[in-house]
């Protein structure tokens, strides 16, 4: 992705709906490598203690109102449960990529967060910091800097470990309502077991667009690798629409209702149902962002000021930082357990495609493994790898003259549909399916 595509987006974003704001003056336009921590690992998580639920209608006699009414009530049940459940958390989960800074403001650099980007990571190279596209640099963007790492391994440990328990309790708690067949449930205590926690250093391209909006810089982030058009950032929306959107609608209102029954005159309805809310909401509207990044810078300084005796002295906890061969370690046993999951779920699609009495050879109706070149019974890896040769050879940003650029992406769109369907294990067992 160039600066050229990124604009797109960047338009897109700030101009989703009828109430967007027109966003025209970007002061600057960087382009970086933005820090994460990617964590991967496994987890034992016991029940200690647990409360079920079931809902029922109560009906009772309200001697204020001096009527019957009915309202929901919960009766909770302890249950004494020790079951176990483990849990498999790979590096590609969105929650487990944390970000490595405290430059910018967490909240909207984590939208940018995509499996797409670690599943096609490779080791950093010094020809990366350089881009060869003539959009940037006619734009002086061939230069991508670095945002550096200053989050130690060990504060992002406890980020990644309250991603996980958080999720731990969801899952206990939908096994807990499957199980009981209640309609609630609560955790009121449970035990965690780590194995094989760890952290690998990952840098995820962005381009970085600069606004001014009430003397105070607003930036918006959009990802350079993902396709998907990944984008975060603070959404502006015009006063002048929602406040004359918010006139009509109490004049509608006041016109439907009439101003008798609220005791007013004609001068002060107009006045204090329409002019006032109208204003209320403009004022709110335009100071929104601003608000806004006060609490959340409030909450930077706060978590910057509770990081500061660990982010800032000498260990940087080696026992937690690995190299990025280890990332690829743990990229090589998430493609073998890909694998046994496919031949597994193939092997059981076979049998129950013989059993419908389907027959034939397997063939390849969408050309998908001839697209990349690829057997019908290729390993994930083997995918994985087509890909990405036949991307970079492929991408049309490789091309100078229009008419290869338009090959080179209508080639390109074909690969990348072929391996959307064949990298993900459901989806290539259900075309492998229909294959017979």
């Amino acid at each position: 992705m160039n600066v050229q595509q990124a604009e797109q987006l960047f338009e897109r974003y700030h101009g989703h709906s009828f109430f967007s704001a027109n966003v025209n003056q970007v002061d600057k336009v960087e382009a970086l490598f933005i820090p994460f921590w990617a964590a991967s690992g496994s987890v034992r998580s016991k029940i200690i203690n647990a409360q079920v639920g079931w809902d029922r209608l109560v009906t009772r006699y309200n001697k204020v109102t001096k009527q019957n009414e009915s309202s929901w009530e919960t009766t909770w049940r302890s249950v004494q449960t020790q079951h176990e459940f483990l849990h498999s958390y790979p590096s590609t989960i969105p929650e487990l990529q944390i970000y490595a800074s405290y430059k910018y403001r967490r909240g909207f650099v984590n939208q940018i967060r995509s499996a797409t980007s670690l599943l096609d990571s490779k080791t950093l190279d010094p020809r990366d910091m350089e881009s060869n596209d003539p959009e940037d640099r006619r734009r002086g963007l061939e230069n991508r800097g670095l945002d550096p790492y200053t989050m130690k391994p060990s504060i992002a440990l406890k980020f990644v470990k309250t991603a996980i328990e958080e999720n731990e309790v969801e899952t206990v708690e939908r096994w807990l309502i499957e199980n009981y067949r209640c309609d609630r449930a609560r955790i009121l205590s449970m035990d965690f077991e780590y194995n094989n926690l760890v952290l690998a250093p990952i840098y995820i391209p962005v381009y970085v667009f600069s606004i001014q909006h009430l003397n105070r810089t607003f930036r918006t982030f959009v990802q350079a690798h993902d396709s998907a058009g990944l984008v975060g950032g603070m959404r502006f929306y015009s006063w002048q629409r929602i406040s004359a959107v918010t006139a009509v609608s109490a004049i509608v209102g006041l016109g439907i209702m009439g101003t008798s029954r609220f005791g007013l005159t004609m001068t002060s309805a107009f006045w204090l149902g329409v002019v006032a809310p109208s204003l209320l909401v403009a004022w709110s509207v335009y100071y929104y962002p601003i608000l806004d990044y006060r609490v959340r810078d409030w909450w930077r300084q706060r978590e910057m000021s509770g990081h500061e005796a660990e982010a800032y002295s000498a260990s940087w906890d080696t026992e937690w930082t690995k190299a990025y061969d280890r990332y690829e370690e743990e990229q090589r046993r998430q493609d073998w357990s890909e694998n046994q999951e496919y031949h597994r779920q193939s092997s059981q699609g076979s049998r129950s495609a013989s059993s419908s009495k389907r027959s034939g050879p397997p063939g390849d109706p969408q050309g998908y493994y001839a697209t990349l070149g690829v057997p019908t019974n290729a390993s994930t890896q083997e995918i994985q790898s087509a890909f990405r040769g036949l991307a970079m050879k492929w991408h049309p940003d490789r091309f100078s003259k229009e008419e290869d650029k338009a090959k080179g992406k209508k080639k390109f769109q074909e690969i990348t549909a072929a391996y959307s369907v064949l990298r993900d294990p459901k989806k290539r067992r259900a075309y492998d399916v229909a294959l017979h």
